[in-house]
């Protein structure tokens, strides 16, 4: 929908034979009182008309065939026909290039892209057709205007290359004359396709470009234009809060052009709602991830308060052991000779070494209580009161 709004909007491209105050004019003409004039034009009289009347006429039907393009375009596409065939008729070229490429356009709203093809081509045949008769800048003007709408057409058939060729081929035009309303449109068209196509980075330079050179024009339907166009963008990069600021900012415009922009009203009112939907899934999304962090906390609070209680359960077990150990009540490998046990034997070179008790605990992967335990025992089969004389009497008696 939004792409059909700006195909009508390049189609109302300032030029040389269409001055830059009046680009938009068409839509101000009274439909009615027009297709009054033209409809006392019949076969008969029309065969009979002048030059000056001719061109009255055509431009009748040319405000017509544009003032029917969003309201009507079965209507719209009758008088684009009229047009055709009078300026044929009259071999006025630049109308003929204005009433195909407008049949093509019309084809190409109703998705026949074959005969908006064909519409283009014969536009473009025409164009051929104008070196000599018409100045440089009158060519280059109506031959953007083609080259906007064969992009625009490329585009949904999802030639993206041919389109930006096209779409290239008017901007160098645009910036030729310094046409800024019309790179506004033009930067616009191509956003329009980049973020059709998911390409946000190229989409959010073109919407840029369309927004500067709006400015620049100081047109204010081309800026409103360019900030819904960034609106969207950050719809899809999820920027809430900055869609939501583009978006009202475009509708100041349109709320109070609402005669003339109604669709594009439309459309953002329509993005608006989409941002506001997209900001109530994202609190959600933040209340969920809150609660789970919460309870996420909760269990590791308790899986703390858990880990240390089993601690000091595991410390009283060991010191209940270490005490058993010391009144007796649990030897260990204690031989009869009086010898040292295996035990005895892997602890004392490690005592000899300077290893703390838990050290030795870690080495051997028992608890220190124990240790602590074969410590005592080794001083009282020495008969030593410390570790160093222990260690001395065991060289002595060749243990170590």
């Amino acid at each position: 929908m939004k792409k059909h709004l700006l195909i009508c909007l390049i189609l109302f491209l300032p030029g040389t034979l269409v001055s830059l105050a009046q680009y938009s004019d068409h839509r101000g003409h009274q439909l009615d009182s027009l297709e009054h004039f033209v409809l006392d034009w019949t076969p008969e009289k029309l065969e009979s008309a002048d030059d000056g009347q001719c061109t009255a006429i055509i431009q009748a039907y040319g405000n017509l065939m544009y003032g029917y393009s969003q309201i009507n375009p079965d209507r719209g596409m009758y008088y684009a026909r009229k047009a055709l065939e009078l300026g044929t008729r009259k071999d006025w070229l630049w109308r003929m290039v204005d009433a195909n490429r407008m049949l093509g356009q019309y084809h190409y709203g109703g998705k026949q892209y074959d005969s908006a093809f064909y519409y283009y081509n014969a536009a473009r045949d025409v164009i051929a057709r104008m070196p000599g008769r018409y100045q440089e800048q009158n060519i280059d003007d109506i031959s953007s205007q083609l080259y906007g709408s064969i992009g625009n057409l490329y585009s949904v058939m999802d030639s993206l290359p041919q389109a930006m060729e096209y779409y290239e081929k008017a901007g160098a035009i645009f910036e030729k004359y310094g046409w800024k309303e019309n790179s506004s449109v033009l930067y616009h068209n191509m956003g329009e396709t980049w973020l059709e196509k998911g390409h946000l980075a190229e989409a959010e330079e073109c919407y840029d470009k369309a927004l500067r050179y709006g400015q620049e024009a100081q047109d204010s339907l081309m800026i409103a234009n360019a900030k819904a166009g960034l609106g969207a963008l950050c719809l899809e990069q999820g920027k809430t809060g900055k869609a939501l600021q583009y978006l009202q900012e475009a509708d100041v415009y349109f709320s109070t052009h609402d005669d003339q922009e109604y669709r594009s009203r439309l459309y953002t009112l329509d993005l608006t709602g989409k941002v506001l939907a997209a900001q109530k899934r994202q609190i959600r999304a933040i209340a969920t991830g809150a609660i789970l962090l919460s309870l996420a906390l909760i269990a590791l609070v308790v899986v703390l308060l858990r880990t240390r209680r089993l601690r000091k359960e595991n410390e009283a077990a060991n010191e209940v052991i270490g005490q058993a150990l010391e009144n007796g009540s649990a030897r260990i490998d204690l031989e009869e000779n009086g010898q040292l046990t295996d035990r005895e034997k892997e602890i004392l070179p490690l005592l000899a070494a300077g290893l703390t008790s838990p050290q030795i605990a870690d080495k051997l992967y028992l608890s220190l209580p124990t240790i602590k335990w074969y410590r005592r025992r080794l001083l009282e089969r020495f008969d030593a009161k410390n570790t160093a004389g222990m260690i001395s009497k065991a060289r002595e008696q060749g243990v170590l």
